[in-house]
């Protein structure tokens, strides 16, 4: 009776773990990519907190937020979670406070990329920034 008790409370601990067979994102390099801020179709990144979307970089695009007013961040779209999955998309939350999964639901933070919840235990592929003031550079380098 207790081996199977036993057994039985195994396969339960064994079972609540997370998945961590997941696939690797992804990589599609793209050139560098430079922008002026201070060009209309990017003044969302002259405020700290502000955020725009490339479709054109990484594999499914690339979010960039600025954290400060030399600091910028760039995140893979593409979420870390099961990243070829067709739904694997990461979006900003509507509050604007963190970044989140369509497809898994897990939530990422704007200053590391690290999972804040959900099932993604793996932090968003994040590409190395260089701000010369107006130039930001997106560099088809991973930062993390």
């Amino acid at each position: 009776m207790f081996s199977r008790v036993f057994i039985l409370a195994l396969l339960l601990i064994v079972a609540c773990d997370r998945d961590l067979s997941d696939d690797p994102i992804p990589i599609v390099p793209f050139a560098d990519f430079t922008i002026n801020i201070y060009f209309p179709e990017y003044q969302v990144l002259n405020n700290d907190g502000g955020f725009k979307q490339f479709g054109n970089l990484g594999v499914r695009g690339v979010i960039v937020y600025r954290n400060s007013a030399s600091n910028y961040s760039a995140y893979e779209v593409n979420c870390s979670y099961h990243p070829n999955e067709a739904g694997s998309n990461i979006t900003i939350h509507p509050s604007n406070l963190y970044m989140q999964c369509g497809g898994c639901g897990s939530t990422f933070g704007f200053t590391d990329g690290m999972p804040t919840g959900g099932i993604a235990w793996r932090p968003l592929r994040k590409y190395r920034t260089e701000f010369n003031s107006p130039n930001l550079t997106i560099i088809n380098e991973i930062a993390n």
